[in-house]
């Protein structure tokens, strides 16, 4: 399982002195201000370690601010970064949560029939979408919701598929 986990997403500049704005991964992100550096993975997929000088509320809206960007020219060049943060940092889990990344990997089976294996994860409008390659050699995107998703098994790696005709 990977370590480092996706906690947030810098969306845009805000104000004058660098602050940024932040889309966290999940509802609650009382674990934000608990943070003091986060790792920003670029969209290219290099990696930049940060102090946070400072975590704030406007509103519903989370702001950032970290060291070394100052103004919004320097702050603009964040957007899309991911906030990567070691697992015991990340956002706590509730009962029958997982982190996306834990699911990477993972086979959907229906009935004992193993019908595909997920490999990627994507923020859906209403839903965690999963990307899947079926045994047909074909992807599809699963939404990780009740009505499609059962048991989740990740010592044995397996995702319940309710409804295989969503794979047709």
């Amino acid at each position: 399982m990977e370590e480092m986990l996706s906690t947030a997403t810098v969306q845009s500049t805000f104000g004058i002195r660098g602050e940024v704005k932040i889309l966290p991964n999940n509802d609650d992100c009382s674990h934000l201000k608990k943070l003091k550096e986060v790792v920003l993975r670029y969209k290219d997929g290099s990696e930049r370690t940060v102090a946070i000088e400072k975590f704030r509320m406007q509103g519903s809206q989370a702001l950032m601010k970290f060291a070394g960007y100052d103004n919004p020219e320097d702050a603009r060049a964040l957007a899309g970064c991911r906030l990567m943060v070691e697992r015991s940092k990340a956002a706590p889990l509730k009962k029958g949560e997982y982190y996306v990344t834990d699911l990477i990997g993972c086979t959907l089976v229906h009935e004992g029939e193993t019908l595909a294996t997920v490999e990627k994860g994507l923020d859906g409008a209403q839903a965690v979408l999963l990307e899947v390659l079926a045994t047909d050699g074909k992807r599809y995107m699963v939404p990780y919701v009740e009505q499609f998703i059962g048991a989740v098994d990740l010592k044995e790696r397996t995702i319940e598929l309710k409804t295989p005709w969503i794979l047709a």
